[in-house]
């Protein structure tokens, strides 16, 4: 039952659906005015009225089921751009997620309309059916969707473009079953064509989140790539420091041999005037230069050895105090790439202040247990995740947190990220 006399009802349910539908959007989006919130308000509520006004005027000068053949150019379209203009999301990204919703939120609105006339309900009895699927529907994308993609699926960056055709060709040609020629509650032949349809978007779905679980994991393995390529060749470039060192130890030695039997044979011959000149000639024997690790694990020194010199030559002032004991609780590698992640995000968050405020502070102590953190200025404001992770724009920050999360989660260790008193931390507790 359409109710399709009832004018102020079916504007009513037009918003309700409007409204549910933003909801769906706002659950998992980003906002660039997150400061500005009056600003937003006045935006989304600009729209509203706008909403409200052409769908009274379509459905009064013409008629509801025009209404329904029209609403992606009226609603659907100017709801893309709007969240387009108040987001930070790329926008072939956005227009694949949001046009998911709209989809999404088609089949919501189909579903409750039958479910409605199959029991026989009134104008009431629809609002209010409409009313609690929508809220369960938000409280989902909430509380377990939007963590889920603003951690993991907005960290992929290629691909949406293509991606976006899909949802688009889906909705128009769900609308087109849907309303053409005339509405699906009166051909029940047009019922199964839709639901057979959604069968299909369910499996095109889950392609696509393959697709996507697929996308993360090279990233996260691309960044651990790099990870290990920056220690193999720290690694590399200590081997050739020992070799030179073991080179000049040798040269000296030989030398050193040589002063010696030349001292001796003065020293026969009672000439000691002449081993004093000698001595001073020769005194100013090469120092050897030496070495410093950070501990005696070549993986995890390595590591510590690269980002450390990469955050000096980024003029970045480091205030270390390690105490790393011989035999780690846990692999090296892993360790390596956890405290690979915190540096690397630590020296990007420097990069972006003045000079003169960039400072690293890395502490290490493993008793009574390996326990080591990460401290550095920042500037603004960081929020967390319900894992408190901190949020960021930057795909590679996302990556590094979650890095971490992944491996205290795997040794059950304790992990903490912190932003208090301008100093962000990174604290992990083995």
């Amino acid at each position: 039952m359409l109710f399709e006399d009832n004018i102020i009802f079916l504007v009513l349910k037009v918003m309700i659906t409007f409204t549910g539908t933003i909801g769906m959007m706002i659950s998992t989006t980003d906002f660039r005015f997150a400061k500005s919130k009056p600003l937003g308000i006045v935006i989304l509520g600009s729209y509203t009225l706008y909403v409200i006004i052409s769908t009274y005027a379509i459905i009064y000068f013409l008629d509801y089921e025009y209404f329904l053949r029209v609403f992606l150019i009226t609603i659907s379209c100017p709801a893309v751009l709007l969240m387009h203009n108040i987001s930070n999301e790329p926008f072939p990204r956005l227009v694949f997620t949001r046009t998911t919703h709209i989809l999404v939120s088609l089949y919501i609105a189909a579903t409750v309309t039958l479910l409605n006339t199959a029991l026989h309900g009134t104008e009431l009895s629809d609002i209010l059916l409409r009313l609690l699927v929508y809220l369960l529907i938000i409280l989902f994308d909430f509380h377990f969707v939007r963590r889920i993609y603003l951690d993991s699926i907005s960290m992929v960056r290629k691909g949406w473009g293509v991606l976006s055709l899909i949802p688009c060709a889906l909705i128009i040609l769900a609308v087109t079953l849907a309303f053409y020629p005339e509405h699906y509650t009166k051909r029940p032949e047009g019922i199964v064509m839709i639901y057979l349809l959604g069968a299909v978007i369910v499996i095109i779905y889950a392609a696509i989140g393959g697709y996507l679980f697929m996308q993360y994991h090279r990233l996260a393995a691309e960044q651990n790539r790099e990870i290990l390529e920056w220690q193999v060749q720290n690694i590399q470039r200590e081997t050739a420091n020992i070799e030179t060192l073991a080179e000049q130890t040798r040269i000296i030695r030989h030398d050193t041999r040589h002063i010696l039997s030349t001292i001796g044979f003065l020293a026969e011959n009672k000439d000691m005037q002449a081993i004093l000149d000698f001595i001073k000639t020769t005194a100013k024997i090469p120092d050897i230069p030496e070495a410093f690790h950070y501990c005696n694990d070549p993986v995890l020194d390595a590591t510590l050895s690269s980002y450390l010199k990469s955050a000096k030559e980024s003029g970045i002032s480091l205030e270390t105090s390690l105490s790393i004991p011989d035999k780690l609780p846990v692999d090296s590698a892993e360790l390596a790439i956890c405290f690979a992640n915190a540096l690397e995000n630590a020296i990007k968050c420097c990069e972006n202040l003045p000079e003169n405020e960039r400072k690293i502070i890395v502490k290490c102590i493993y008793k009574p247990k390996l326990m080591f953190e990460i401290a550095n200025p920042y500037k603004g404001k960081i929020t967390f995740d319900k894992n408190n992770l901190p949020k960021s724009s930057e795909s590679s920050l996302k990556i590094g947190s979650r890095s971490i999360m992944a491996f205290c989660e795997k040794h059950d260790a304790f992990y903490a990220f912190t932003a208090e008193n301008g100093w962000f931390k990174v604290t992990v507790a083995l």
